[in-house]
């Protein structure tokens, strides 16, 4: 390993909440001199920010079509990423992207980076990287208090012998048992629902998110998370629980009103009791803010793992 000329791969999902991350996590790397290979679609990359120009060099954006599919009117012409698509075709755009395991195994053959950064969707990523001795890293786009709720990787999704470790979308709805301090981190009965199908129904790409998750965890000794916009329920509960955020009302079936988008705006911004909930949040948004801590203390010493290597076989 080049400690002077790192080479990192990144395989970031088809949706706007993970190609974000991984361009941020990657600009972060290419300001600690990592050179960075971002590893997309066309559109998706011709819709991304602008990378700095004195970064220029460190970042390299490699372009692979997106794989067609048997039947060419499955997905929307011009689609690459699930803000293109509608919900019930994402299965079929999932399809597609695993298909680009076959030039990205090409590419990671002819390049033999020092790391590769892989999102959920990408398992296959890890015995590409174990055939070309590549360190690997699950980036997690989600934010550390789900992957608790969820539970210790790699058994948060299976037990034994795939049996589902949550068995029902009643199971979603409480906080986890193994959690030692109290907590309203939880989905609500509306919530749980699409939460549970969403997890463990197998999709057209023949594997469901919870097998894919699984497959990551089980073999990855190295993980990186990010706070970002996915299950927002359960971010949603944390801020509450936090003090720095209050969550709309909402009905059994999950409809709100304007009076309650009102009320809780209110409490927010205008209302006495509200004063608390505003100074945690200051506070919060000043750490969010903090960009020392984050590209000096976080990325520098996450720059200096990628350097010294981690133990990083996996």
């Amino acid at each position: 390993m080049d400690r002077d000329h790192l080479h990192v791969v990144m395989l970031p999902w088809s949706a706007f909440g993970h190609l974000i991350p991984f361009f941020q996590l990657s600009i972060a790397l290419a300001r600690s001199g990592i050179h960075v290979s971002f590893v997309s679609t066309p559109r998706n990359i011709q819709r991304l920010p602008k990378v700095p120009p004195s970064l220029a060099t460190f970042i390299k954006f490699v372009e692979f079509p997106l794989p067609t599919l048997d039947n060419n009117d499955i997905l929307p012409e011009g689609a690459e990423a699930s803000v293109d698509v509608p919900a019930d075709k994402v299965e079929y755009l999932k399809l597609a992207y695993d298909r680009l395991q076959y030039p990205i195994n090409q590419f990671v053959a002819e390049q033999l980076p020092d790391w590769i950064i892989a999102d959920f969707s990408a398992h296959w990523a890890v015995e590409i990287a174990q055939n070309y001795n590549v360190g690997f890293i699950y980036f997690v786009v989600f934010s550390a208090a789900t992957v608790v709720f969820f539970g210790k990787p790699p058994n948060y999704f299976f037990v034994g012998d795939q049996k589902q470790a949550w068995p029902s979308p009643e199971s979603l709805t409480s906080p986890p048992e193994w959690l030692s301090f109290p907590s309203s981190v939880a989905f609500r009965g509306y919530e749980a629902v699409w939460a549970h199908a969403g997890a463990y129904t197998e999709d057209a790409s023949g594997i469901s998110d919870a097998a894919r998750f699984t497959k990551l965890s089980v073999h990855v000794k190295h993980w990186l998370f990010v706070v970002a916009g996915s299950l927002k329920p359960l971010n949603a509960r944390l801020l509450v629980d936090k003090g720095v955020a209050v969550e709309v009302e909402r009905g059994e079936d999950g409809s709100f009103s304007r009076d309650g988008i009102a009320k809780a705006v209110k409490l927010a911004m205008v209302l006495e009791e509200g004063v608390k909930l505003r100074t945690r949040a200051r506070e919060a948004a000043a750490i969010f803010g903090d960009e020392y801590l984050h590209q000096v203390n976080y990325i520098g010493h996450f720059v200096e793992y990628l350097k010294h290597g981690g133990s990083n076989k996996i």
